[in-house]
């Protein structure tokens, strides 16, 4: 790379780089310690090095190599590259772009540097750094094959699905037995809600012979979504015959099994994976996450005393265990389990909300509200202490409830009006429903969600970009949004407040359709900011002096796990055909039954500040 070696020197640095590029990388480290200390010294031989410790999986150790040898060959792009690429593998982006910079400012023709800038910079979101770049190659190397491929990356980042598609099918064109590319480009005509194209690209690249997990199980994906359940079914057992290990198609599977009405078969791919590989900590923890979330606690507990054993650290599934521990109503051993881990780790993801909630569970909300606290302090932005903190202060009489959860005013609701397209509402709604009747494809309500006696669409709504009505949807119910995110002041410190912006981007879309009988339980969006409701349809409801709340929506009673049954709701709010309804992610809420033949559809969706 750089100084003046003797040929005998080049020669056994190039044999040494030979052995690593062969894959022989050990060999190749070996030969470097056999070499004077000068020579090992040498920024070329530090290189060497430091990829060959990388080969062996050495991160730490490769890091050092890299930055030693950059110490005597600071002017070398190509040396700057591969530590910005070493960089991003260490999930150290922002110092990767630096590196990457750095590369491509010693020398400004140089492709691969260009190349690899615009990778990472759009894996860290800073997209105008990603399209100088691109722009940068497509000057230097205008044939370069990877500029189309970044190019989608890039698209499919921003959002831009069609746009992406465009790019691979132009490096399909160029390339037509690439059939990564054929899987990428399905990627992105999903993504664009082009299913049907999408189905027809990715079984044209398992037919060319990438019939790989990911490419099956993408497959699968399509058809649950087309509605074509029971191939979906067929297709992601196939995948798990030949690669049991496959996260994504365990869990997308045990999930929705239950949907169709197959529940008892939940865990009979996920069993049988991990009789097979007893000692598979991926499949085990796939195993806990769903057991938890559809509220199995004696497999939750069953797979967490198989995982302990694997780990590393003995605390990472403390939370985990008190989660199922609770829903097994062994809520003093669980709070005996989360008061030892809050000794030892008490910023444990999770830990101080799942504490407060069991002691509140146990009718002592002074001693929970210190965890809540904490767990506010913790984790901010997540909405379980913040909700905890709404029942908590009630029962202590806390003016800081309303606050916090001032059901009068920070419960807003709209009528949307009529899109641009349609003549009246009614007729909008009319397409509306039509159009979701066909998305509910599953007969049973999801195990791991909020409703009782209906279905709910699959993935997110709000990605039917082929859909009109839906879009229009969408379009005016960010008009709403916005018009009530104009009406508030900022306040800082207030956790709905003080984030307060002009935007939001939806974070996640759905429509739900209730049967008779059908409601909600009591629960928050954790992930969220502004939650909603938007009424589809609604049935003729009579409230009665038994069920004088009928059918409404219900603020401010917590979830039963907790035992207050006994609080009343703090707003109620009858639903009507047209009207949206928005509140802080944070607020407690829920449905009661109705009764009648006729099925309620909502849409629903949670939006984060812009």
């Amino acid at each position: 790379m750089t100084g003046t070696l003797h040929p005998e020197d080049v020669k056994r640095l190039q044999q040494a780089l030979e052995a690593l590029q062969s894959g022989r990388a050990a060999v190749a480290e070996q030969m470097l310690r056999a070499m004077d200390v000068q020579l090992r010294n040498h920024p070329d031989a530090l290189y060497i090095f430091a990829s060959a410790r990388r080969a062996q999986g050495d991160m730490a150790g490769a890091r050092l190599a890299f930055e030693v040898a950059l110490k005597g060959a600071a002017t070398h792009a190509q040396l700057w590259n591969a530590y910005g690429n070493h960089l991003h593998d260490m999930k150290e982006g922002g110092a990767a772009i630096t590196a990457l910079q750095r590369a491509t400012a010693l020398q400004p023709h140089y492709a691969e540097g260009w190349i690899n800038l615009a990778i990472v910079a759009t894996d860290q979101a800073r997209f105008a750094i990603a399209e100088n770049a691109l722009g940068q190659v497509a000057r230097i190397a205008p044939q370069d094959n990877r500029i189309l491929h970044v190019r989608a990356m890039l698209e499919q980042a921003q959002g831009r699905p069609d746009a992406a598609a465009e790019a691979y099918r132009a490096l399909l064109l160029r390339t037509p037995s690439d059939f990564r590319t054929c899987y990428n480009l399905a990627t992105a005509l999903r993504a664009a809600d082009d299913r049907a194209g999408a189905l027809e690209v990715v079984e044209r690249a398992i037919g060319g012979g990438l019939d790989i997990a990911q490419t099956l199980t993408l497959r699968a994906h399509i058809l649950a979504e087309q509605g074509r359940v029971d191939e979906a079914v067929v297709q992601y057992r196939a995948v798990l015959r030949r690669f049991p290990d496959h996260i994504d198609a365990q869990d997308t599977l045990a999930r929705l099994l239950p949907q169709i009405g197959r529940g008892s078969e939940t865990f009979d791919s996920l069993d049988q994976a991990i009789e097979q590989r007893p000692q598979h900590l991926p499949l085990l923890m796939a195993a806990i996450r769903i057991a938890i979330d559809i509220q199995d606690h004696e497999r939750a507990l069953a797979f967490i005393d198989r995982a302990q054993p694997l780990l590393s650290d003995p605390n990472q599934l403390g939370v985990a265990r008190i989660r199922a521990l609770g829903l097994a109503g062994r809520q003093k051993e669980a709070i005996d389990v989360g008061q030892r881990l809050a000794v030892v780790d008490p910023v444990r993801v999770g830990l101080q909300a799942n504490l407060a909630q069991l002691l509140l569970a146990q009718g002592d909300p002074k001693q929970a509200l210190g965890h809540a606290l904490l767990a506010t302090q913790h984790a901010p932005l997540d909405q379980t202490g913040w909700a905890l903190l709404t029942i908590i202060w009630r029962l202590l009489g806390d003016e800081r409830e309303h606050w916090l959860a001032d059901y009068d005013h920070y419960i807003w609701e709209r009528d949307i009006g009529t899109p641009d397209g349609w003549s009246d509402q009614s007729t909008f709604l009319a397409d509306l429903r039509e159009s979701l009747e066909r998305l509910h494809v599953t007969t049973v309500h999801p195990a791991d969600q909020t409703l009782r006696g209906g279905t709910q669409t699959r993935g997110d709504l709000f990605d039917r970009r082929s859909c009109p009505v839906i879009m229009a949807l969408k379009q005016q119910l960010r008009r709403c949004v916005q018009s009530v995110l104009a009406e508030l002041p900022v306040e800082a410190g207030h956790p709905f407040l003080s984030r307060r912006t002009d935007d939001i981007r939806f974070s996640g879309s759905w429509s739900v359709r209730l049967r008779e009988s059908g409601h909600h339980v009591q629960h928050i969006h954790s992930q969220g900011w502004i939650s909603s409701a938007f009424y589809v349809a609604v049935p003729d409801i009579l409230p009665t002096d038994q069920h004088p709340n009928a059918g409404a929506i219900l603020f401010g009673v917590p979830d039963e796990a907790l035992n207050l049954d006994a609080l009343s709701p703090r707003r109620v709010i009858q639903p009507q055909v047209g009207r949206l309804v928005l509140f802080p992610s944070y607020l407690w809420h829920g449905t009661a039954p109705f009764s009648g033949s006729q099925s309620r559809i909502t849409v629903a969706f949670d939006a984060l500040p812009a």
